[in-house]
């Protein structure tokens, strides 16, 4: 999506958020009891409770001033008010729906959360965007598998005279699908080798880290390429995920079974977190399959392989 708001436009928003915020927040920390009479909410035994969301609510003000001053640098802040007012929207209108609240009260709050979806959302696109955006033209593919060369001294080029290659482009280490990944390609390891497919490993770490990393999944040496500057990510055109493939209800959900079910946990990030991966096979220098990541939690299937 392209961001509809200017710079201007986008600092002039936070800050009529951070002004909003602070109003509220100041008015349900200092008065709460007020507020609940004025709104004919019954007043709870334990008032702190609604004084600590005015804290909540006002220190969120303070940050949206922040952000306002560079986007770019404090999109987390955005992030953090966006699903703050978005997890408040889905309650507030629980509240409304269900009668908890009285309807006047619950509209008033529903309103206050829902106004700021909208804009955050298209300023967190357009900070993404910005940040998303090559630097670099990429390089050529055939020509860098005839000097690249993997943790073995093989340039792909040797390898795939050999015998197929399969290319395997992993996420950052410290991310819970790139272990899941490599995790299943280590118990297919033999139906790899019965297809004659020579497995190489691409990442963004350097090579001794890459050693170490693989070291904990294989028994054996495999071959992997550090490529910290992406250029063989770029070279097959495997992006930087948009928002939603990064963080899309699927990705939680998926993280949650490989990350703690599945028991890969997180680290820390190792290379740049927004890059995709993907699948590739090589013959004599040429791609003959290729299969790029839809999302940061797609798992790769051997069973996709063409038979070659």
């Amino acid at each position: 999506m392209k961001n509809m708001f200017t710079s201007e436009s986008c600092e002039k928003i936070l800050k009529a958020a951070a002004i909003y915020s602070l109003f509220w927040g100041l008015l349900i920390t200092l008065v709460p009891k007020v507020i609940l009479i004025f709104f004919g909410v019954e007043i709870p035994h334990i008032i702190e409770f609604w004084q600590l969301t005015g804290m909540f609510v006002g220190v969120m003000g303070v940050g949206y001033y922040i952000a306002s001053q560079d986007t770019a640098k404090h999109w987390p802040i955005i992030f953090v008010g966006f699903l703050g007012n978005l997890m408040g929207t889905f309650v507030f209108a629980k509240a409304m729906l269900s009668g908890s609240l009285p309807v006047f009260f619950s509209t008033i709050l529903l309103v206050s959360t829902a106004i700021w979806l909208a804009p955050f959302y298209v300023i967190l696109q357009g900070v993404y965007a910005e940040l998303v955006q090559e630097d670099s033209p990429p390089k050529q593919f055939n020509d860098l598998i005839r000097f690249v060369r993997t943790s073995q001294k093989k340039t792909l080029l040797e390898l795939s005279n050999d015998q197929n290659v399969l290319l395997v482009f992993v996420r950052h280490f410290g991310c819970t699908f790139c272990r899941e990944t490599v995790s299943e390609m280590a118990i297919i390891d033999q139906a790899l080798v019965g297809r004659k497919l020579t497995l190489v490993f691409v990442h963004m770490s350097d090579k001794s880290y890459g050693d170490e990393f693989f070291s904990k999944y294989y028994d054996h040496p495999v071959h992997h390429i550090s490529d910290p500057g992406r250029s063989l990510y770029k070279s097959l055109n495997l992006r930087r995920g948009s928002l939603y493939q990064l963080f899309g209800p699927m990705t939680w959900i998926r993280g949650i079974y490989a990350g703690v079910f599945k028991g890969h946990g997180l680290g820390e990030f190792e290379g740049d977190s927004m890059q995709l991966g993907g699948v590739f096979v090589l013959s004599h220098g040429q791609v003959i399959f290729e299969q790029k990541a839809k999302s940061a939690s797609h798992l790769f299937q051997i069973t996709t392989l063409p038979e070659v």
